[in-house]
């Protein structure tokens, strides 16, 4: 299915959240045990992922592996005191160690562990999504003065969400315009910035500037 084309399975991220729809999950398990058949592979389901479900999912990361690990979750919901739990997981893993969890409403979760994960959308809301991004689109065709001029309603405002939702936009565009080695690069630091964007004393002003200033301008 075409959600899955997000994931480059010769350069994976650690952490995946991709939003639940028909043939997801089947799916998923399926393109990760083509690729990576000598893997330790651990695939579970659950109808409420809570806090016992993180504390056992971080043990059994932190046991030795030989090989690669992949986590493949599915749950129907999962609670808040669950997310923090996996925030120290998802941002520093083990060599080798990924994560995939397939959950229904992956922008509900908590905003520091969206951070530290790569968001993969369902088809339908891709579409909805590439059609209402046009904020990120008009970022990147910006010079960089311009670009320092659309930010300036999210610095004076500190609207960290807002900044969250551009940085997003811009995510969503880049991938689409995968194929250049400058894209690759400013599609880690865009995922760099969202990781720390939440966290108490990071400067919203420095970290968009950064963006701004290193991210290949379109054509």
């Amino acid at each position: 299915m075409d959600s899955l084309k997000g994931i480059d399975t010769n350069n994976l991220h650690h952490a995946y959240l991709l939003e639940d729809s028909e043939g997801m999950f089947a799916g998923l398990q399926s393109l990760l045990r083509d690729k990576f058949s000598d893997a330790e592979i651990h695939v579970r389901e659950f109808d409420s992922f809570g806090i016992d479900d993180s504390r056992h999912l971080i043990h059994l990361a932190g046991m030795r592996s030989l090989g690669t690990q992949l986590f493949i979750y599915r749950a129907l919901s999962c609670t808040k005191e669950a997310q923090n739990a996996l925030l120290k997981l998802f941002e520093e893993p083990s060599e080798n160690t990924h994560f995939f969890v397939c959950l229904s409403g992956i922008h509900n979760v908590l905003p520091t562990l969206q951070s530290r994960v790569w968001m993969v959308e369902s088809e339908k809301v891709q579409g909805v999504n590439h059609k209402n991004n046009s904020s990120g689109k008009s970022f990147l065709h910006a010079s960089s003065g311009e670009r320092m001029h659309l930010l300036e309603g999210i610095l004076k405002n500190k609207d960290v969400s807002g900044a969250g939702i551009l940085l997003r936009d811009i995510e969503i565009e880049l991938h689409t315009s995968k194929g250049n080695p400058e894209y690759n690069e400013a599609l880690q630091n865009i995922i760099d910035v969202r990781r720390v964007l939440f966290d108490k004393g990071a400067s919203l002003k420095i970290l968009l500037e950064s963006v701004a200033l290193t991210t290949p301008r379109l054509s």
